[in-house]
């Protein structure tokens, strides 16, 4: 067993060939560095997966494990490869130098793993001259054996979905906004939809926080409307994340249900205090989609209830309008539920294309 297994790349993202390298490099040396290496407006930031957000995922993918350490390289201020070879040498030396010395062991071999040949020449002069005393030796990976790619995984995520490692799936997953007016049918669309596709969905945040505050619609204030407003936020980043999220993810409602409930509910200065910030958290949502279900009048209920779902359908509409969302949105307004949910199921579709499960 050598001391110290080297391993570099962008993992933008990280696949199940990366996963099987990383094996080898920890369990053929006392302890490993994978350095996850990238650049600003790299390949990885097309799909949110910018350098640090690799690092951390890669960190949650490895966990507390004492054999491995990820490392970071940014490349932002060297020229882009192969012109910036010295000066990327120079910075994976000490990147690993800032380490090495605090391992509980002298490293006096090192052997570093790649899956380019002219990759081998390059490190083995520059190791062996930056660090003579190292033993430093080179070992190509078969990088066919499981016949994948970031490339092709980036150009088709969800065809290529289990050979991405969990921790990166985030970047990939199709998020689908359910949002109308109460009494649509949202949550047994979101509900069902999410069967469909053997998924995860998240719930209306405000109904559980009035539930456990005992606090009716109409006592509602800012602070309450901050609470719920985040809280939705959190609770529908969280099932993205979430490993029972196979590729697509249902939200029942969205930060922007809040902020229409806050305009309805709160006086005009209680609103201005607290729209900037909903308006942040908007923008940092990420759909690939929106169904919007409008109200439909029934038999049985009063002309104000319609007028109420009337009203919130179009604040919804505005929202929208207002935050540059309506190439994305589609208004299911089928005669029927199943209709609905036909056309909702189809739009669905389309947008997995032909990685779709069922």
């Amino acid at each position: 067993m050598r001391d110290l297994g080297i391993y570099f790349g962008t993992f933008a993202p990280c696949h199940v060939g990366h996963f099987e390298q990383i094996i080898r490099a920890k369990r053929e040396n006392r302890h490993s560095f994978v350095i996850v290496s990238g650049y600003e407006g790299d390949r990885g930031d097309t799909y949110g997966m910018t350098l640090d957000n690799r690092v951390k995922s890669m960190r949650r993918l490895l966990g507390p494990d004492d054999n491995v350490t990820i490392l970071k390289l940014d490349e932002t201020h060297i020229p882009r490869y192969p012109h910036g070879w010295g000066p990327w040498l120079k910075m994976l030396a000490d990147t690993i130098l800032e380490e090495k010395d605090s391992l509980p062991f002298p490293v006096e071999s090192m052997t570093y793993y790649v899956g380019e040949e002219e990759y081998i020449e390059p490190l083995k002069d520059f190791f062996s001259d930056e660090w003579p005393h190292i033993d430093a030796s080179i070992t190509m990976v078969d990088r066919k054996i499981l016949g994948i790619s970031g490339t092709s995984i980036r150009e088709e995520p969800i065809l290529n979905w289990d050979y991405v490692m969990r921790t990166f799936r985030k970047f990939f997953v199709q998020n689908v906004l359910i949002i109308g007016a109460p009494g649509t049918g949202r949550t047994s669309m979101v509900q069902d939809l999410a069967r469909r596709y053997s998924t995860s969905y998240s719930v209306e945040y405000a109904k559980t926080y009035c539930r456990e505050h005992r606090i009716a619609d109409d006592e509602l204030d800012v602070k309450d409307f901050h609470a719920i407003g985040i809280g939705q936020f959190e609770n529908n980043r969280r099932h993205i994340h979430s490993p029972g999220t196979r590729k697509v993810f249902f939200a029942d409602t969205d930060v922007m249900t809040t902020k229409v409930n806050m305009k309805r509910y709160a006086d005009g200065e209680e609103f201005n205090r607290l729209k900037s910030v909903f308006d942040y958290y908007i923008h940092l949502q990420h759909w690939s989609l929106i169904l919007v279900l409008p109200p439909e009048a029934t038999k049985d209920e009063a002309a104000v209830h319609v007028g109420d779902k009337n009203e919130i359908h179009q604040m919804i509409m505005e929202e929208l309008e207002l935050h540059d969302l309506m190439s994305i949105t589609h208004i299911l307004d089928g005669d029927s539920y199943r209709d609905r949910y036909q056309e909702a199921h189809r739009l669905v579709d389309e947008i997995l294309k032909d990685g779709k499960d069922n």
